[in-house]
């Protein structure tokens, strides 16, 4: 259950106290107990669906109430979790085969691409695509052979948003990945060359991670996918980035542990620390532990229990895990997060000075320039983000001034 060292399930409404207690694939006598005085007094199962989906554990709160406490949740409430989830089903089964077909036709023309996240993870750490929520599909690719990887998508009608594809190969613009919307918008492709921005590098180096790559079996075909321990290092340094915005992102790192209880937590923890992403592991291991009850081992707690910037900062995501922005969540709150993961003021700085200055994709679109003058985009850029996000910025200062 959620410890209260960062979160009180009293202090929040019942529909996510629901949601929070049933996200997980291990039952305890405790959490159903819990779970089955919590459901009788929801008030909109609605909201628990909203809340389940927002989060993106609507598989798992579905199975827990079905499978652990179904005479205590009203008929009513398990049929709107339980059409919700075959809808999520079907989604998952196609991104599945379109995974495998996909990565069969790069193997066949002769690409090198190892898939991670989406149906990988679902079938590694949940044991089934059924249990995991995913939206698109991540295949990283040699930088060399993107014009080929783009060239394939594009003959199975794969769109980019990127019409200037000779700004991408320059390799000029802080992009990492080229997101590709499949057929009539069903699904999308997101290819990637680096694991995350030059902004945010503290991801597993991509070329031990080739190496390291093994077969996983999914229920259509066997992919190339990137190793446990990497992915649970990945799946931290991603879900900081973003700023821990979901409770998904926790039941990956919790369930991962759960499904390899060989991994090698502490060897992970040395290489997190040699990357510069140690507290965002730290993070993502404590958040896990106190929130879910993930099976981390009592030294490791203690460890990121005993860290006072991966307390606070697990504090406050739990905090704001469930907190709506009429409720006082500050637009700008998931820059806070990221900033406060990463260690040490000069990083932060690079961090803060890449984010909001470094040339993206969308500036060269914009402004088609000739490389030479490629050095201007660091002057447009910050004129594009004060149209981007000042109104925002404004709206959130004159909210906390007002507060």
């Amino acid at each position: 259950m959620a410890s209260d060292a960062l979160l009180h399930l009293g202090d929040l409404p019942i529909e996510a106290a629901l949601v929070l207690c049933c996200a997980t694939t291990a039952a305890t006598p405790v959490r159903t107990e819990l779970a089955s005085d919590l459901a009788p007094r929801v008030r909109s199962w609605d909201r628990v669906v909203d809340i389940a989906k927002r989060h993106a554990v609507l598989p798992l709160v579905h199975r827990y109430l079905k499978l652990e406490c179904p005479t205590a949740v009203p008929e009513e409430g398990l049929a709107k979790l339980r059409r919700q989830w075959q809808l999520i089903i079907l989604y998952n089964r196609h991104l599945t085969a379109e995974l495998v077909r996909l990565m069969g036709l790069l193997k066949a023309a002769g690409v090198p691409a190892v898939t991670f996240k989406g149906p990988v993870l679902a079938a590694m750490a949940y044991g089934s695509i059924e249990l995991r929520q995913f939206s698109d599909l991540d295949i990283l690719v040699r930088k060399a052979d993107l014009p080929r990887v783009a060239e394939i998508l594009t003959a199975e009608r794969y769109l980019s948003p990127h019409t200037r594809r000779e700004g991408l190969a320059t390799g000029y613009f802080q992009e990492y990945e080229d997101a590709f919307v499949g057929p009539d918008g069903l699904g999308a492709v997101d290819v990637h060359w680096n694991l995350t921005p030059r902004s945010f590098r503290f991801a597993p180096d991509e070329e031990g991670l080739w190496r390291r790559a093994h077969r996983v079996d999914l229920e259509f075909g066997k992919v190339t996918a990137i190793a446990p321990d990497d992915l649970l290092l990945y799946i931290c340094v991603h879900a900081a980035k973003h700023g821990w915005v979901t409770l998904g992102s926790i039941c990956d790192v919790a369930e991962t542990v759960r499904a390899r209880p060989e991994i090698d937590l502490m060897g992970i923890l040395d290489e997190a620390t040699a990357l510069g992403s140690r507290r965002m592991f730290l993070t993502g291991i404590y958040l896990a532990h106190e929130l879910v009850g993930a099976p981390i081992p009592a030294d490791l707690v203690t460890i990121a229990r005993g860290d006072r910037a991966v307390a606070a900062l697990a504090g406050r995501v739990a905090g704001q895990l469930f907190r709506g922005a009429t409720q006082g969540r500050a637009d700008f709150d998931p820059w806070a997060v990221p900033i406060r993961s990463i260690e040490g003021a000069r990083a932060r700085m690079r961090y803060i000075v890449r984010r909001m200055l470094a040339p993206t994709m969308g500036d060269y679109e914009l402004i088609p320039l000739p490389a030479a003058l490629f050095p201007l985009y660091w002057v447009i850029r910050p004129f594009r983000m004060a149209v981007q996000y000042g109104p925002r910025l404004v709206r959130g200062s004159s909210n906390s001034s007002n507060a």
